[in-house]
């Protein structure tokens, strides 16, 4: 289904974009594809109509993302802090595409919040705070990256819309429903992607490009989790992943090597929620993923202050991960009476 932006938006955005600015577009921690593909592919819209743009993440992005079109002029806070700074301090507007809150962007939060640039929002999660000045928030839409294909279109900027936005687009919106295996039968995903590859997409390049990033020891890594470390838990048709630094070090990880793995366990026919808690430096975060109707936001949302979609969430835990499974235990119990 299209969004229906309010003119009023629409009118106050273009206003703001009509002679050349200083932009900066920002996303989440763990930048993930739709992160990724819809700030480049909106840096680069926006570079063709004049105005100066920098791309910034709190931290590192999936080496198999070097694929996309501007990726190399990327700014990680994590290796050039002050740079990352610089850039939302100087900036004249911000994009904060593909998250609702700016805690999400960890060390950057108070520069974000502090920054006198205007603000606008592009996201499609649930509950956006009320930090920026304009919002487009539409939760119904399977991706941000899908989102910003039809703000692209309602500002009028098909125009602009080249190989490499395209690309980025669609990488977008591939990654964020597994391959468009979830969260993925919206009519209107597969007429944007026709006029995508209109533009030069290189669909099958893409999908392959994701499983180029696969290394020896990442198959390892993933093997060992779902070998040893899943548990099954038949009558709530769930099946639990759970990782430590530890083992994160013994298999040499690095960062993306764990992506999709969630996704595993939902190829058996009678698990219809799998989870996968994993520790990330001194906190534990959860993953989830569900088949039918099972609302995993709900879930993330009502028990861990996270969120997401109906069939994909997550969540942070500022606590063991031992403590964060057993409260996913009694949360498990309390959905299933």
């Amino acid at each position: 289904m299209k969004p229906i932006f309010e003119k009023s938006d629409i009118q106050t955005l273009k206003d703001q974009l009509s002679t050349p600015r200083k932009i900066t577009l920002l996303s989440h921690i763990s930048p993930d594809g739709d992160a990724v593909g819809s700030t480049l592919a909106l840096s680069k819209v926006l570079k063709t109509l004049g105005h100066e743009t920098k791309v910034v993440y709190p931290s590192y992005f999936p080496e198999s993302f070097v694929v996309l079109h501007g990726v190399e002029d990327v700014i990680i806070a994590l290796a050039k802090h002050d740079e990352a700074i610089s850039a939302i301090e100087s900036a004249e507007i911000i994009f904060c595409m593909d998250f609702n809150e700016p805690k999400r962007v960890e060390s950057l939060s108070t520069a974000l919040q502090e920054s006198k640039a205007f603000k606008v929002l592009v996201d499609h999660h649930l509950h956006p705070h009320p930090f920026v000045d304009i919002t487009f928030s539409y939760p119904v839409q399977s991706s941000t990256c899908l989102l910003l294909y039809h703000l692209i279109e309602e500002l009028g900027w098909m125009r602009h819309v080249d190989q490499d936005v395209a690309e980025a687009i669609y990488w977008g919106m591939m990654t964020d429903t597994g391959n468009f295996s979830y969260n993925s039968e919206d009519p209107d995903i597969y007429t944007t992607i026709s006029a995508l590859l209109e533009k030069g997409v290189r669909k099958d390049f893409l999908t392959a490009a994701v499983q180029r990033g696969f290394t020896v020891d990442k198959i390892r890594l993933n093997a060992h989790a779902i070998m040893n470390n899943m548990k099954v838990y038949s009558e709530y048709k769930t099946a639990i992943i759970t990782l430590t630094n530890r083992e994160k070090m013994d298999f040499n990880y690095r960062v993306g090597d764990t992506e999709g793995l969630v996704n595993v366990p939902l190829e058996a026919k009678d698990i219809e929620l799998s989870i996968f808690i994993f520790e990330v430096n001194n906190l534990t975060k959860l993953s989830l993923r569900s088949k039918g109707d099972f609302p995993t936001n709900i879930f993330a949302k009502e028990f861990f202050n996270g969120g997401g979609h109906k069939n994909a969430s997550g969540a942070e835990v500022y606590d063991t991960l031992g403590n964060t499974y057993d409260l996913v235990m009694r949360a498990l119990k309390i959905m299933h009476p």
